[in-house]
């Protein structure tokens, strides 16, 4: 038997019982759950409530996914919850977004959770997203004709050159990169993008 169907047999034994007999199995057991299954693969959220979602490999990433900005600006958006199996650095650059666009952002610690979820933006209420998965930043960056290197330069300085080759490209992903300055330059700093092949900026 599926773990679905024990469950919904678990909902329906419960439902069949009289008030007495459900009182006291909420006092030994708790009551049944629905969906457990399912929240357990979604951080503890109905799959219907989820918005935007990356596995554990995308936010240990470097750079951030632009989409989840775009996500948690959704006026649909109410939180965002992060994996308690994300370590510190990587999870904290997703919790100053959500600070930066007013919304609230938890860690969820629960053995419980299955799955490569690592993050999700929910609703409060149902939204039924189709595509709730967020597209491999570097796959979808080099079919647009980012070099390999700027992909990988991420939350670094990059040179002028470099910085508008990714921010015209991809105007989104202006949250990964800034430019180095006269005073970078100065004290040695380069571009790891092109490693000088522009020359000069």
């Amino acid at each position: 038997m599926m773990a679905s169907d024990l469950q919904r047999d678990e909902i329906k034994s419960w439902v069949n019982k009289d008030s007495l007999a459900q009182a006291l199995a909420m006092g030994m057991h708790g009551a049944p759950e629905i969906k457990r299954d399912e929240k357990n693969r979604y951080l503890g959220e109905f799959r219907e409530r989820v918005i935007r979602l990356l596995s554990k490999k995308q936010v240990a990433e470097p750079a951030v996914y632009p989409e989840i900005l775009e996500s948690l600006k959704d006026p649909r958006a109410a939180k965002m919850i992060i994996s308690g199996d994300i370590n510190y650095r990587s999870a904290e650059k997703y919790r100053e977004l959500a600070e930066q666009v007013g919304k609230i952002c938890t860690v969820i610690h629960d053995p419980a959770m299955t799955g490569d979820t690592g993050l999700v933006i929910v609703s409060s209420d149902t939204v039924d997203v189709a595509d709730i998965f967020v597209p491999d930043r570097k796959t979808r960056l080099e079919r647009l004709g980012v070099p390999a290197a700027l992909v990988s330069a991420a939350g670094k300085k990059v040179c002028d050159k470099c910085y508008e080759k990714i921010t015209g490209t991809a105007p989104s992903e202006a949250i990964n990169y800034s430019k180095l300055t006269l005073a970078d330059r100065f004290w040695g700093d380069h571009c790891v993008a092109c490693d000088g092949k522009h020359g000069d900026d």
